[in-house]
């Protein structure tokens, strides 16, 4: 996970905590039940505070770097549709103004 962690830099966070010692003795049995840790290793992925995948006895690097490297591409994709991207925001829309709001008067008809 340290390599993952250098690799994704700025892009995903990564946080570790024990779950459960060499002992089998749980030192967070809160975090262990809030989300369901049954296997270790447990791998979550979270997206605004919101659970988009789970890995459950992977170990292997290349699993993790797949799949987030899918999700990142898929997160870019949702942004740039919505408009979230710098170059890609619609320009900001203003109200209607009347012509005499405007300074413009109307030339009298003869």
């Amino acid at each position: 996970m340290d390599d993952l962690a250098r690799e994704y830099w700025g892009r995903v966070k990564v946080v570790r905590f024990m779950a459960m010692t060499r002992y089998l003795d749980v030192p967070s049995p809160e975090i262990k039940e809030r989300y369901d840790l049954v296997y270790i290793p447990t791998v979550i992925l979270f997206d605004k505070g919101v659970e988009v995948d789970r890995w459950r006895l992977v170990v292997m690097e290349d699993v993790y770097r797949y799949d987030l490297n899918k999700f990142l591409k898929t997160r870019a994709a949702k942004e740039a549709r919505v408009g979230k991207s710098p170059g890609n925001q619609a320009p900001p829309v203003r109200p209607p103004v009347s012509p005499e709001a405007a300074g413009i008067r109307p030339k009298p008809t003869l």
